[in-house]
């Protein structure tokens, strides 16, 4: 039976199991968040911060918006600050109201939980490449199966949402590639969102950012920075796209929707910009190495996660219970991403890359 990503369990790390653990004892491998910090100086940023606490923030963040787009080399009333790219999601489906929101799977849950509550009708995609994976994984946006017009019929007033890289597979699609999408479903009024909470960790080499512009109504980019910065607990984010829909969206965010503590985070990274994050992936090609040696393949991907298959089945989170969980490491059981088989995976965040040797112990223990 079909089950779609907002009918899984909430094991992210964003809704921690009850624990008698303090989180100074926790391994919280079922997020994304950079365990090894953010790039700039945190007693710089509460300093700044602190100088601002008693004054209103700008209540439409517009100087944010200009440092930010100045980097990124967009027009700055074409991109919008916001409080963690989860409230842009809601407040970007409540202005544009897709006629029908068409998601590639695998996909991050938030987007069809947003969907339902305004109504937006959603459909599913799988890729054509079943999982597991074997031999050589798909490397293209075209052997994945995401040129989706022989499958489906693309209608006016549609939306097409791609994550790249994926979460939680990993895989990264070439910019040209999806470039000739999104111009594919322009051409029939229909637009492509792309999801690149992870392209800082590419050097954002496969970003449609540059695309971005006014005269483009049926483009938009999203990015996440709780992931990149390693502060989840101050909400950062932005959303790209033509200046009618970032005016809008803005308006149903509201003013002073980014306050002065999250305006300096935004800053300081941007102003750090680009950061270098070989540490992160030397971490994540040695766990990578080490469960596939254990018998736990893990799917080729360039993001700082690993998806591994376990082929735990139903049994999976007992088994995330009653063996990690107890050790105070929590996992994100892979069936909220879509995949019919989601039981049988595991999305490991990049937390777990900050202590290999207890992940490495503990699926040892179960062979």
């Amino acid at each position: 039976m079909y089950r779609s990503p907002e009918d899984g369990n909430w094991d992210h790390g964003g809704d921690l199991p009850r624990s008698e653990r303090s989180r100074n004892e926790i391994l919280d491998a079922s997020t994304t968040v950079n365990p090894f910090g953010p790039p700039f100086s945190l007693d710089d940023m509460i300093r700044q911060a602190g100088e601002r606490w008693a004054f209103y923030p700008d209540p439409w963040s517009r100087e944010l918006a200009r440092e930010i787009s100045g980097c990124l080399h967009i027009p700055s009333d074409c991109l919008l600050p916001g409080p963690g790219a989860t409230s842009l999601i809601y407040r970007w489906m409540e202005v544009v109201r897709p006629r029908r929101l068409i998601l590639f799977e695998p996909v991050f849950s938030e987007y069809p939980r947003a969907a339902r509550l305004y109504d937006v009708p959603c459909h599913f995609v799988a890729g054509r490449v079943p999982l597991p994976f074997s031999g050589e994984p798909p490397s293209t946006a075209s052997q994945w199966g995401v040129d989706i017009f022989s499958r489906y019929p693309v209608e006016a007033g549609d939306w097409f949402v791609v994550v790249n890289p994926v979460n939680p597979t990993g895989q990264s699609f070439r910019a040209i590639e999806l470039e000739e999408l999104s111009n594919r479903l322009a051409q029939r009024g229909a637009g492509l969102l792309v999801d690149e909470s992870f392209q800082d960790f590419l050097g954002n080499r496969d970003s449609l950012l540059l695309r971005i512009n006014d005269n483009n109504p049926f483009l938009a980019v999203l990015r996440s920075l709780t992931k990149v910065t390693g502060l989840p607990g101050i909400r950062t984010g932005w959303l790209a796209g033509d200046r009618e829909m970032v005016e809008k969206t803005g308006k149903s965010l509201g003013p002073w929707a980014v306050g002065a503590l999250e305006s300096v985070v935004m800053e300081q990274y941007y102003r750090s910009f680009p950061s270098d994050f070989s540490r992160i992936k030397m971490a994540r090609d040695r766990l990578s190495s080490s469960l596939s040696a254990q018998g736990y393949p893990v799917a080729p991907g360039e993001a700082p996660f690993l998806f591994l298959y376990t082929g735990w089945g139903m049994e999976a989170f007992r088994i995330r219970d009653d063996i990690f969980h107890k050790k105070g490491v929590f996992l994100r059981v892979a069936d909220g991403f879509g995949p019919v088989s989601g039981f049988d995976y595991l999305r490991l965040g990049f937390e777990a890359f900050s202590k290999p040797q207890l992940i490495e112990e503990l699926f040892l223990d179960l062979i």
